[in-house]
């Protein structure tokens, strides 16, 4: 491919902006203060973010890549244009490269907007092959705080990872002019020659790389942690008898975790996994290179089974197993439960139990109210029917006792009047 084609191809296919990553964002998890830290760092942050975690308008973006090195989740991907521009100061024949900001007097081998905008995992990937000369000297009249404190985060950040013996090996930092003095390197044409048709074999597979099927969505956003794992895992290879160790924060687990789950919901980038071991036990893995180090799944932890991320020392950044424990569910939904669950259910079923336990003595006092209510109206109904008879029993009393005052026998012929009624029966019905 020649020079002007793939310039042209360039143009047509590159991304010249970084890509993001919403459901990865720190945002997007509870919390007391958002996360402004892309936004800030931009040079055109109002311009191109919204919202930390939406952009409006890519056209300013310069892909300096200081929004990818701050993004403390890892939610914002680089393009793959950084990542080759960043990393293939690896592949010079120099046995150091010199990095640099725009402002430095020196013609360094690597020259960006500042040095803060390359990440630490890229700063690692680079040390593990080359000599690394970091060239501060604008950096003391850099007016800008945020990028100095991005700095001094990343370098801290490389201190714990490689340690510090050999951090000072693979490092350098030259704050005055005359500190390591740089020699530049004259090509012959061609030497010359050859580095243009090595670019053009770069780009061209930059241009595989960009087609469809080649590139999974996995290895998305994790372009220079991957690079770093790969090395790593070279070095071990070389080195099998005395391999280097690399420091890294993972989640630091502690014996209340019982595998519920909800850590491995909260990581987006899916570093952390629950593996069920055939002896009946579960194990949490991390994967050193996907983890950002964001401490969501420790926010997302509320059985206290996390504490905090710990610094770790590890010969890769492969799978490694943090902790192990023996699951106990729950009887009725099957979800790990805490060994000291009371009744043995998880909160879900404890409180569908609770409901389902007051509703059912509602349903017994409702049952025993109308019981009650039944027996009182029975209760009722035989009283009035008691009164009812009582009143029959005096009233037919009473017809009788009426009925016994009357003479016994009148004379045919004669009605029972008051004037057939004589003097001595009147006498008699007195006295009786």
């Amino acid at each position: 491919m020649g020079f002007f084609t793939r310039t042209a191809m360039d143009a047509l296919m590159k991304t010249t902006h970084p890509e993001i990553n919403r459901r990865q964002c720190w945002n997007l998890h509870p919390h007391r203060k958002p996360c402004t830290t892309c936004k800030d760092i931009c040079p055109y942050g109002e311009e191109i973010f919204s919202r930390p975690n939406l952009v409006k308008d890519w056209d300013p973006c310069t892909d300096c890549g200081l929004c990818v090195s701050a993004c403390r989740s890892g939610c914002i991907a680089p393009s793959p244009e950084q990542v080759q521009r960043d990393t293939a100061a690896a592949d010079s024949d120099s046995d150091t490269i010199w990095i640099g900001c725009e402002k430095s007097a020196r013609k360094n081998t690597v020259v960006r907007s500042c040095i803060c905008a390359l990440s630490w995992e890229a700063l690692a990937y680079l040390a593990l092959n080359k000599k690394i000369v970091l060239d501060l000297t604008p950096c003391g009249q850099c007016e800008n705080d945020l990028c100095a404190e991005q700095l001094r985060k990343e370098l801290t950040r490389l201190v714990d990872f490689f340690g510090q013996p050999m951090f000072e090996a693979r490092f350098s930092l030259a704050y005055e002019e005359k500190e390591y003095p740089y020699h530049v390197q004259e090509l012959t044409r061609r030497e010359m020659l050859e580095q243009v048709s090595h670019g053009s074999k770069s780009g061209t597979k930059q241009l595989l790389r960009m087609l469809p099927g080649l590139r999974s969505d996995e290895d998305g956003g994790a372009d220079f942690r991957l690079l770093l794992h790969q090395r790593t895992r070279q070095l071990k290879a070389a080195m099998p008898d005395n391999p280097l160790h690399y420091g890294c924060y993972l989640p630091s687990f502690t014996d209340k975790c019982f595998a519920c789950g909800k850590c491995e919901k909260a990581c987006r980038a899916g570093a952390l996994k629950q593996e069920d071991l055939p002896d009946g036990q579960t194990r949490m893995v991390v994967t050193p290179w996907k983890c950002s180090e964001c401490g969501v799944c420790v926010a997302a932890c509320s059985n206290k089974g996390l504490d905090g991320m710990k610094l770790r020392q590890l010969t890769t950044l492969g799978p490694v197993s943090l902790h192990k424990c023996t699951k106990t569910l729950c009887k009725n939904c099957g979800k790990p439960i805490a060994p000291d669950s009371a009744e043995g259910l998880c909160s879900v079923c404890r409180i569908k139990a609770r409901t389902q336990k007051r509703q059912e003595e509602a349903r017994l006092r409702a049952e025993q109210l109308k019981a009650e209510r039944a027996a009182k109206a029975a209760e009722d109904a035989a009283k009035a029917a008691s009164a009812v008879e009582s009143t029959a029993e005096a009233t037919v009393k009473t017809a009788e006792t009426a009925a016994a005052a009357l003479p016994e026998t009148i004379p045919a012929g004669q009605s029972a009047s008051p004037a057939n009624v004589t003097a001595p029966s009147l006498g008699k019905q007195v006295s009786e």
